[in-house]
């Protein structure tokens, strides 16, 4: 069944039950007409699971995203469902506007209630990056930076709230380019009235607290591009405890005045002072 016609359609009865644990490493399944082979587990998140595979025809490297449509309730694997459609619709607009955004090869649902979403493979992500170093030169820091802006203004462009921004759904591909992945919960900014999701710190404020039919608009994600830099700057995670840029554990205050400017700025509890992926993209930082 195509993706893109699921939408309005009942999960079919087979799914309807719980898949308790999937072992794929070392198998060869069918996806879309296309044999791929599973390697090994790159890593877990709230939708599914990522592995790193081979397509069988020519032994490319690929990652497999697979989700779980299968559920006692048939709410929550309409929520997976969706999930999986959400990804494959906003990085199809998104690769349109930015190279920093993974692409999607293929897809399809299984019988099994399983969806699998065929992707890029990169080497690792930021975070694993980040955790094999003591610091991070200034010049790879804004080398990052410079790509991160370039995803900000592509999401602003298509007014997509990410919603869950973070260094671990970050991707580091060859020669140092940085690709978002993980695009599974974002939404439409303006229209989309959502409980708490994302992740604590990395995530704005509003996204993690709850508050009943909050809007979210793309001030969530500026929060979220402002705690990747403050990762990056003082190499350990950021909090939410004002002044929200200040570096904890006995830290100086970086010297670099237009970088403590950036975080000053996007690392404000309230959505309606933090600036605009425009603002980021002309700032002196980002520019020099």
């Amino acid at each position: 069944m195509h993706p893109y016609y699921a939408r309005n359609r009942a999960i079919p009865p087979e799914w309807r039950y719980k898949i308790m644990s999937v072992r794929l490493e070392g198998k060869t399944l069918l996806i879309n007409r296309q044999h791929y082979t599973f390697d090994k587990k790159l890593g877990k998140g709230a939708f599914g699971a990522v592995y790193a595979a081979r397509r069988y025809s020519d032994g490319a490297p690929v990652a497999i995203k697979v989700i779980s449509l299968a559920s006692q309730k048939d709410s929550l694997a309409l929520q997976n469902a969706e999930s999986a459609l959400t990804e494959i619709e906003m990085a199809k607009r998104l690769t349109r506007t930015s190279r920093h955004i993974i692409h999607m090869y293929d897809f399809d649902f299984h019988q099994t209630g399983l969806s699998f979403i065929v992707m890029e493979l990169g080497q690792q992500d930021l975070e694993k990056y980040l955790s094999q170093r003591l610091a991070l030169e200034p010049a790879d820091r804004k080398f990052i930076w410079r790509q991160l802006v370039d995803i900000a203004g592509a999401l602003d462009s298509q007014q997509i709230v990410h919603r869950d921004i973070k260094p671990q759904n970050l991707i580091i591909f060859p020669g140092g380019i940085v690709k978002l992945g993980d695009l599974g919960i974002a939404k439409q900014a303006f229209h989309d009235k959502t409980g708490p999701t994302g992740t604590p710190l990395y995530s704005a404020p509003e996204v993690t607290r709850y508050k009943p039919m909050v809007v979210l608009t793309t001030a969530a994600d500026v929060w979220s591009w402002g705690a990747v830099l403050y990762r990056m700057t003082y190499m350990q995670h950021p909090h939410y405890d004002p002044p929200c840029y200040y570096p904890l554990e006995n830290q100086r205050l970086t010297s670099d005045r237009y970088l403590n400017d950036v975080l000053r700025r996007t690392l404000v509890l309230s959505p309606e002072k933090r600036p605009t992926p425009s603002w980021l993209a002309k700032h002196p930082y980002t520019n020099t």
